[in-house]
């Protein structure tokens, strides 16, 4: 059987779900000897492709979402997934799969279940009746964590021998930046002082912007440190800035910059003090393990996913809790010792976790799904 790669999420300002299309499934595609068919947005950048790849765009960029939906939904599957394995990510999941397809969707979490309030009533709705299908389409299921694992089993009733473990991992090309000419050009580039406490990640409420900047604004009260808040990542649904600033004593030293590219990921971490990611919930949680590549000492919840990821290389605090975000921050700002063991043990913990060696297990669980159906 081939594999049929979904990669219509993989758009030029990817994260999350783009990074792991790009990562995960462009190191499978390198790495098995299955003819693999990827099928890409009109829009979508160059995928890392193997020697078998076949590239597909489809007529629609990413920005034309309705009309990419439906390509995707009712068109995708009967034209590109017959006599295949379909690698697709929980959202993209096409209806109207052939007989002859096996689907193995890559769940990245199951919020909409968790955390439905975060969302727009609509996407709740239709992302519950698309897991109602891939509940009864798929064969396997895989999941980013063994926490995800534990919710798809929880959530969707899936029996746990359906279900397989294959991690995310940090991208190569974000690695630790010591050169002072590259650092003070993205400071100038940004606006950012020379000490700042980073966060990067969308806005959606649960990535709990509100109480991380109350927490900081405490934290500018107590310790009067000279650090800068800055919050890196797209304007996500259901956040209302205004509102989170309300009532912010030091909102000069909130600086949002907006979706920052790959190329100045790296400079924009190292130059952080301190790597602040107190999110209410994570499938995984992948710019934990971007912050400790980039030799930052990390502060994160201690929900979901998260102490998972981080190992012994994170400081875990409750996200809940505004005291306790900001007692976090103050602790590793002000301990030297701390935060040196946190950047060494972020290094070691950043060794469990590698993209060819997860492409490698994705592609044993596929060759063993295929065998087990008689190919």
């Amino acid at each position: 059987m081939k594999t049929v790669i979904n990669a219509l999420q993989y758009k030029p300002d990817s994260s999350g779900i783009g990074v792991m299309i790009r990562e995960l499934f462009g190191a499978y595609a390198d790495v098995t000897k299955r003819p693999c068919t990827v099928i890409l947005s009109g829009d979508s950048p160059g995928f890392p492709a193997g020697k078998n790849t076949e590239i597909i765009r489809s007529p629609w960029s990413h920005g034309q979402s309705v009309r990419r939906m439906i390509f995707q939904t009712f068109l995708m599957g009967r034209k590109y997934c017959r006599e295949a394995v379909l690698l697709t990510n929980d959202s993209g999941t096409p209806f109207f799969l052939p007989g002859t397809c096996r689907l193995v969707p890559v769940i990245t979490d199951l919020a909409v279940y968790r955390l439905p309030e975060v969302y727009q009533q609509s996407r709740v709705i239709w992302w519950r009746m698309r897991y109602r299908y891939v509940r009864r389409r798929a064969g396997l299921f895989i999941a980013i964590s063994e926490f995800t694992k534990q919710e798809i089993i929880e959530i969707l009733n899936i029996s746990e021998e359906r279900v397989r473990v294959v991690p995310m991992a940090c991208p190569e090309s974000l690695r630790r930046v010591d050169d002072p000419a590259v650092l003070a050009a993205m400071r100038r580039k940004y606006g950012l002082a020379e000490r700042y406490i980073l966060f990067v990640g969308n806005s959606n409420p649960r990535k709990n912007l509100k109480r991380m900047i109350r927490a900081f604004d405490l934290l500018k009260e107590q310790s009067r440190i000279p650090h800068q808040l800055v919050i890196a990542g797209g304007q996500g649904w259901k956040f209302d800035r205004a509102k989170a600033m309300d009532g912010v004593a030091h909102q000069k030293d909130v600086k949002f910059i907006g979706f920052v590219p790959d190329a100045d990921m790296p400079a924009l971490y190292s130059a952080a003090s301190l790597f602040a990611f107190p999110t209410l919930y994570e499938g995984f949680g992948l710019p934990v393990l971007e912050a400790q590549a980039c030799g930052v000492p990390v502060l994160t919840s201690n929900r979901s996913a998260l102490p998972e990821t981080g190992g012994s290389g994170a400081l875990y605090i409750d996200p809940y809790h505004v005291a306790d975000i900001c007692s976090g921050m103050r602790g590793i700002l002000e301990n030297a010792s701390l935060s040196e063991q946190l950047v060494s043990q972020g290094y070691k913990n950043l060794e469990r976790f590698s993209w060819k060696e997860s492409a490698k297990r994705l592609d044993e669980i596929v060759t063993r799904l295929c065998r087990s159906e008689g190919e």
